[in-house]
């Protein structure tokens, strides 16, 4: 096979285009094999180990150096693979399979290049769109360099060759029809397999097959381009020309400073208003006007939106607003850190409401969601007012904003939420059933009908707690967890192999073990 040394557009052609695009068929084979038709499991993993094996050998093949500084991000992808394996509900699904393409972008963007953490925030930003393009671009590159170069130089049949073959089919055709009527005689198999594709019934798969060859050519198509853009040789340019834009500065430190500073007043003036409330308790509230329960209900969710507000607000000035000189910086950053601050002041308002509504009404999983982004959020908010008083701040919070994002995924993924909200409603419930006088009326505290909603990842936490509640919340748990072991008895489809998912089987498993008596176990003819 012939290479090519020249560079075209975005970076240089791949010494070996054909092996690319083999890789890439490889690995859109492996796709249809494991997600064709099948729930996600441990197909996930596998198939991450697949592309990250790819990766390896596509660089040795194109003698691309790895960054070392990069190396976290395979390592992050198998993180959140593996928990696409391990937690079963379907929010964490989709925050995990979507963290795991964000890494594949970036791994495809920056792998063979800079450290990522060397890369602005719009880079970053932009970084799925620039790895799907240029791998399209990178893909078209092989195969046109292949179908120039290596089918130019293949022999070209002639006619002397082509005469003699065409003789020989003619005379094959009388002599393969006697024997085939010979065997078709002496075996009834083979008798029916011949009489099976002269039905031409076989037909009827060409659509199912004519899928799998566009799943695996588009996959692997994708794939093979986003292999050789991750070892190309020459750096991105959308990138860079992003990190070298002049964007238009227009307003100057005291403009913004007035801006900053305004917002400064009013965040300052709510927050010296509602801190008696939120910290001085019930007393300090008029129930004539509103109760506890109703100030804690309200304002969480516009003043976690306030928060986002706010550090876009910060983040803008701060990209636009020049600032050359000492006392320049200084009075821009400490107006920026003071509004900062008093929007984690205003933050942990927020957060202390929330926790407040879910003493008074229970945890669910949009209560616990936001309470974790929030805790993230304030992480972010802290290392912004940090890297305003380094250079260049905007490098430095642009990797702080991606793995305070993967860090509330990878959060979510730890804490197991639907399992958490079975265990602290529960022992809520047992807190207010010890504090009333009447504990069979304490059931209506909580709502056992809302874990008919969670995942296979809250049934052993189910199953613990059922044992030790009234007879009402026990017989509501029960009834849900034997529909739920019937529902999966007579689904077959998560039992394939590159279905197996830990949380479903292991839920599965603690069900038959509880209720195998009563739901039958399953037939030996489900695989």
């Amino acid at each position: 096979m012939t290479t090519e040394t020249g560079s075209e557009g975005n970076g240089m052609t791949a010494r070996h285009p054909g092996r690319l695009l083999l890789a890439g068929l490889a690995l859109g084979c492996a796709f249809d094999l494991l997600f064709d038709g099948k729930l996600l499991g441990i197909s996930v993993p596998i198939f991450a180990v697949l592309l990250l094996a790819g990766l390896a050998l596509v660089a040795r093949w194109e003698t691309a150096r790895i960054r070392a500084a990069n190396l976290w991000l395979p390592a992050a992808l198998l993180f959140f693979a593996v928990m696409s394996f391990v937690r079963a509900s379907g929010f964490l699904l989709f925050l995990n399979i979507s963290a795991g393409l964000a890494l594949l972008a970036l791994i495809a963007v920056y792998m063979a290049q800079r450290p990522v953490a060397e890369s602005s925030l719009p880079a970053l930003l932009i970084a799925p769109v620039e790895a799907v393009v240029l791998s399209l671009q990178h893909a078209w590159r092989s195969t046109a360099h292949v179908a120039r170069h290596d089918l130019a130089t293949a022999a070209k049949p002639t006619r002397r060759q082509v005469v003699p073959v065409m003789r020989g089919l003619l005379m094959a055709v009388p002599v393969l029809l006697v024997f085939t009527a010979l065997l078709v005689s002496a075996d009834l198999v083979f008798a029916d397999r011949i009489e099976h594709l002269l039905s031409l019934e076989f037909l009827k798969d060409v659509g199912r097959w004519i899928r799998h060859a566009w799943v695996i050519l588009t996959v692997g198509f994708l794939l093979a381009g986003g292999l050789a853009y991750a070892v190309r040789k020459q750096a991105a340019v959308w990138a860079d020309r992003l990190s070298s834009a002049g964007l238009p500065r227009f307003p100057a430190v005291t403009e913004s400073a007035v801006v900053i500073n305004a917002v400064n007043l009013l965040f300052f003036l709510f927050v010296l208003i509602q801190v008696p409330y939120l910290f001085g308790g019930r007393l300090n509230i008029d129930p004539a006007k509103f109760t506890y329960a109703d100030y804690a209900r309200r304002g969480f969710a516009e003043l976690v939106i306030v928060a986002v507000l706010t550090l876009g607000l910060i983040l803008f000035l701060t990209i636009l607003t020049p600032r050359t000189s000492s006392r320049q910086r200084l009075v821009f950053n400490l107006s920026a850190t003071i509004l900062l601050g008093l929007t984690g002041v205003m933050l942990a308002s927020a957060f202390k409401r929330l926790l407040l509504y879910e003493m008074a009404y229970g945890f669910t999983q949009l209560r616990i969601y936001p309470h974790v982004f929030m805790v993230w959020l304030g992480i972010l908010l802290a290392w912004f007012a940090v890297t305003l008083w380094f250079k260049p701040g905007r490098d430095l919070f642009a990797i702080g904003v991606l793995v305070t994002a993967l860090g509330f995924v990878a959060t979510l993924d730890l804490l197991n939420p639907d399992a958490l909200i079975v265990h602290q409603n529960f022992r809520r419930f047992q807190e207010m059933a010890t504090n009333q006088a009447a504990a069979g009326d304490s059931w209506r505290d909580i709502d056992a009908h809302y874990f008919s909603r969670l995942s296979e990842d809250a049934v052993p936490a189910l199953l613990a707690v059922a044992g030790q509640a009234t007879d009402q919340v026990r017989d509501v748990i029960d009834k849900d967890l034997r529909s739920r072991a019937n529902a999966m008895r007579g689904d077959t489809g998560w039992r394939r192999w590159q279905s197996f998912h830990l949380s479903r089987s292991r839920a599965y498993r603690l069900l038959i073990e509880r209720y195998g008596g009563e739901i039958g176990e399953p037939s030996s003819s489900e695989p």
